[in-house]
Parts: structure tokens; sequence; C-alpha cells
């Protein structure tokens, strides 16, 4: 059965939301290559699942400086981070071997663990607040769009004294973690998914790609035409990204034969037609998971807190 039309409100949100992964890629730790800083994330998740099951235990373990501490973390096996992102069970053992080297992870024979203390630097407070920020503005814009009028969000059960900072990146990059894994079948791998996203978003950067209901009237659906777009080079892609220029080159050649990107004069297009495609099949998906993303945020109060924090922002004003 074909995917259902797309609607202007579901095509915005897709939208911001694509904003919001790349900004939080693009606050990620450089110290990480991306697959590394991809594993980094997996793991963590892994690791805090069963501590933090609970909205109790999510409130406990939400302010900045209460981190779960390592006695509660699950380590995790090598075997399960490979067959969660999809990828080869020796590059994840060479990758965490590296990464262990460097003092990132650390691994026994129980498994892999991100051990406390890397929660207890300056650079990860900076990090948790930069994320919490990212959220709450998502937030906002989609509040703009109207998306939240037919989605109400509960109210909260916690008043906690002190913002779940922590709680709110878990649950975002748990959001971030399951739809990027369904953008990831759509484009083949978790490199294509990066190269995709930054070339959709550098094609249509400055072009009113909000696109809420006054400007969501394209033929064919709500996206920019392609006699619109900005072609991007392999080069401005391959500096936008930390790729490789080769790497960007080979990756987008083999995407073009797959008529995922298209190659123009300037540089690489994705298509109208590929990304109405992508769009409807990520819809229900990224629906599904946005609410679910918020409705946690609403209901350990970190909603309440972005409001108080917006009101007392518009005051000083």
């Amino acid at each position: 059965m074909p995917p259902a039309p797309l609607t202007p409100v579901e095509s915005a949100a897709l939208n911001i939301t694509r904003a919001a992964l790349l900004a939080m890629w693009q606050g990620r730790d450089t110290s990480l290559d991306p697959m590394d800083a991809l594993l980094v994330a997996t793991i963590i998740q892994a690791n805090v699942d069963p501590v933090t099951a609970g909205l109790d235990a999510q409130v406990a373990f939400g302010p900045l400086d209460r981190p779960p501490p390592d006695a509660a973390r699950r380590r995790v096996s090598i075997s399960r981070v490979a067959d969660s992102l999809d990828l080869r069970f020796e590059t994840v053992r060479r990758r965490v071997n590296r990464l262990k080297a460097q003092g990132v992870i650390v691994a026994d024979s129980a498994g892999v663990i991100i051990p406390e203390s890397y929660f207890h630097t300056p650079a990860n407070a900076a990090a948790v607040v930069a994320v919490d920020a990212l959220a709450e503005h998502t937030y906002w814009r989609l509040v703009d769009l109207g998306y939240f009028d037919d989605r109400p969000l509960p109210p909260p059960p916690y008043h906690p004294p002190e913002h779940p900072y922590r709680a709110v990146v878990r649950f975002f990059t748990s959001y971030a973690l399951r739809v990027g894994g369904e953008m990831r079948l759509l484009c083949g791998d978790y490199m294509n998914l990066l190269l995709v996203l930054h070339l959709s978003h550098l094609n249509t950067a400055g072009l009113g790609d909000a696109r809420n209901q006054e400007t969501a009237s394209y033929e064919g659906g709500p996206v920019i035409p392609d006699a619109l777009k900005i072609p991007i080079s392999v080069a401005a892609l391959a500096r936008e990204t930390g790729v490789p220029f080769e790497t960007t080159r080979r990756r987008l050649s083999r995407l073009a034969d797959q008529d995922i990107c298209r190659q123009v004069e300037g540089g690489y297009i994705m298509p109208a037609q590929t990304l109405l495609s992508f769009a409807e099949t990520l819809a229900p998906t990224n629906e599904m998971n946005l609410i679910r993303l918020y409705r946690s945020c609403a209901l350990v109060g970190a909603i309440e807190g972005w409001m108080a924090r917006n009101e007392m922002s518009t005051k000083a004003s």
C-alpha cells in the first residue's frame, strides 16, 4: 500500500527535525570521528536504559550534576551494539578498542561502558545544556507551526526543583537514534545518511524551507522544486560534514546511481521526487517518535521549565 499523502504540517515537522538532527550532530564531541560519535551515543543509551526505565528514575537522574552512577549502568556487548547499528562486529570491535585506548570507553569481558567520569567534565556539561537548548528551540518551532494543536501534551506529574537536563538529553538522543535508524534504511548506511541530510539542507538553505501551511503549496507536494535548489559541490559537502573528499565523491556517485541524489551543473542536489518519497515513508515514524519525545519531556517537567524560562526572557526584554 502506498504511503499516505504528506500534509504540510508533517512536511514542516520533518524539515524542523532534520535541522535539529543536524544541529545535534554538529554539536557532537568533534574529537571523535562520525562513526565513533555514533558508537558512543549508542553505548551511553544502552548503559543507562535499565536505570532510567521509569519516570521516577528519569527525574532522579535528570539534574546536570547527577548522571547515573557506574554501579547502576549496564554494560553492553559489542555484538549488541553492532546489531543495533547494522555494522560488522569486527568494525565495532576495532573502534571500541581504539576508544578504550583513548580512555573514552571501559571494556572488559562483561561488555563496554562509558564511565561516569565522562559525564563530570565541563565539556560534557556544556554539551548537555546545548542539547536541552536544542530540544527547547525545536519545541518552540513546532509550537509556532501549530504541531501540538491536534497533539496535546500531558500536564507534568513532576515539578522538579532542578531542570531535568540529562533526562531531556536521553529522550532526545533516543529520538535521534530511532529516527536516524529509519532514515539510514533509505540511504544504505549512516555515512550516506550524514551526506544526504547535509546535502538536502544545503540545497535549500535560505529558500524558506520551514514550509508551514502558507509556504507548502509547491506542485507535487510540500517540497522545494529542483529548479530553486542550490547545487552543492563535493568539496563543500566534504567540508560541511568532515568526511574526506574522496569518500564524499565516491559515495555521492553511488547515491546518484541509485537516484537518491542527482549531479547537475555546479554540484549535487537531492531531487524533489526522492525527498517526497523519503518524507512520505518517514512521516509516520517521525510522528510517533516526535510525540514520544515531547510527551516524555512534558512528563518530567522539562517543558514546564522551558515555559518558565521563556516567560522570564520575555519579561526581561
